[in-house]
């Protein structure tokens, strides 16, 4: 089984691109496979964020059993990863899938008694994990096989760089040059061709910078595709956020009907009109690797989004900067955190710390939550060790003032970052279960629950599923 995690694409966007693109591999797959929709079903104090979904997708339980809201937040032992549960017996690689970090963490044996096994011993590796590349929120650049370490490290490096908006095509660049040397990576000649051809147009202004996200997806893809080849496992998971990041910033340029009052004019609307179809695109390209391949392996492909987007909503009306964490130790030092933590990766405006134990954790967090901003606020979430700040400092011009304190820009971590589109597309409870290639899937007509997603793939990979499993009221 090969599985897409294909983050917050909604049914409706797979059958728009399906019918704009009839001989499309999607459109190839909607039409000889089965097509439905899941829905969110743990929704709680929080609006929808996909750090949260796919953990309650990956572990079969709700957000209040696994606990796991941001990226950062400790990921329970006690609840074990499809991936990892399938990786006790099973063939298993991963590219990307959220929670897969930090490697030494979920690449590794733990507590985890649906996944040790009577005489290893903790910190082993999983014994089916063939390969691995985890998401880009780890602290080091670990990965199965170790060649793939670089092409990983300009992975996270272009997402940190560029969390909130895309501001250079320099590393890009760089790692086309460089990526050439990398043997045993995957990445073919096709690819870096494609790459350099974004990177110009990026460069030349002919479309937007954000372009550069679908880049990094075809690098992954590339080793994704070159993994599955060379160990053929009997469980491959990828995961893509790329037509996400289109959707979000470019859903009225497609959809401007979806707005009573439109939200930009006709020439903005004209020149991000194909954003999201260029994402999809190579969302297309690879689905049609894989299918070929799942067709002479006799393997099934399952995509799966977690939650959808849909567009007519309030829509992020910012302005033309906004004020980011560029240095979080700077930051941290700002706000008066003294006790030792470690930074953990997450997306703007978000920043989660771990501490060296609960009691730390939680004192921090209080005393965070007592610190005034003159010109911004903070919210403080507290999950175990991990502390997460979000941060919103949009009143701050030249100085962080803090409990009467004022820092400068510099000093305190802080520098301004252009923006040129907005947040438009928004989180929604539905998204996409599509399965090809497979003689037993059956839906039913409404909704699944997005936790029967875990136990049903296990079944498909003829796995009993975990004990804190419910009965999926689907078979892929």
């Amino acid at each position: 089984m090969i599985v897409i995690e294909a983050n917050e694409i909604p049914p409706g966007i797979l059958r728009w691109y399906a019918a704009s693109k009839p001989h499309s591999y999607i459109a190839e797959a909607i039409a000889c496979g089965t097509l439905g929709s899941t829905i969110v079903s743990d929704q709680g104090v929080h609006e929808l964020y996909p750090s949260q979904t796919w953990a309650s997708v990956a572990t079969g339980v709700p957000y209040d059993k696994h606990g796991v809201y941001w990226y950062g937040d400790p990921k329970p032992p006690e609840f074990a990863l499809y991936w990892q549960a399938a990786a006790a017996q099973r063939r298993v690689g991963v590219v990307g899938t959220l929670h897969s970090s930090p490697f030494d963490e979920q690449c590794r044996l733990s507590e985890r008694s649906t996944v040790n096994e009577q005489g290893r011993t903790s910190g082993d590796l999983l014994d089916g994990l063939v390969f691995a590349v985890p998401d880009v929120f780890g602290p080091d650049s670990q990965t199965i096989p170790s060649s793939l370490q670089p092409l990983q490290a300009f992975n996270q490096q272009m997402t940190t760089s560029n969390a909130r908006a895309v501001t250079s095509t320099a590393p890009l660049a760089a790692y086309a040059d460089g990526v050439r040397s990398l043997k045993g990576s995957g990445v073919g000649p096709a690819t870096l061709a494609r790459l350099a051809g974004i990177a110009g147009q990026v460069a030349l202004g002919r479309v937007a910078k954000e372009r550069l996200r679908t880049a990094q997806f075809l690098l992954m893809a590339d080793v994704f595709d070159s993994q599955v080849r060379q160990t053929v496992p009997d469980l491959g998971v990828l995961f893509t956020n790329h037509v996400a990041a289109a959707m979000h910033r470019y859903w009225p340029a497609s959809f401007p009907h979806d707005w009573d009052q439109p939200l930009h004019g006709p020439a903005w609307n004209a020149r991000y009109q194909d954003e999201i179809p260029a994402a999809l695109a190579e969302l297309d390209r690879m689905i049609g690797r894989i299918l070929t391949w799942c067709r002479c392996n006799d393997a099934t492909l399952v995509l799966i989004s977690s939650m959808g987007q849909v567009g007519g909503g309030q829509a992020d009306d910012g302005g033309d900067e906004t004020l980011v964490v560029k240095d979080p130790a700077a930051f941290a030092a700002a706000l008066g955190m003294q006790t030792q933590l470690e930074l953990r990766s997450s997306m703007v405006p978000h920043l989660t710390y771990h501490f060296a134990d609960d009691g730390a954790a939680k004192a921090e967090a209080e005393r965070l939550r007592n610190l005034t901003l003159t010109n911004g606020n903070l919210t403080i979430d507290r999950s175990g060790v991990s502390v997460t700040i979000t941060y919103h400092l949009d009143d701050v011009v030249n100085d962080l003032v803090v409990d009467g304190k004022a820092h400068d820009l510099e000093t305190a971590g802080l520098s301004w970052l252009e923006v040129s589109e907005h947040k438009a597309g928004t989180h929604d409870e539905i998204g996409s279960l599509l399965v090809v290639n497979s003689p037993t899937a059956a839906f039913p007509d409404e909704p699944v629950d997005y936790l029967d997603l875990a136990p049903a793939i296990l079944i498909g990979l003829g796995l009993e599923p975990l004990p804190h499993h419910k009965e999926p009221a689907v078979v892929l």
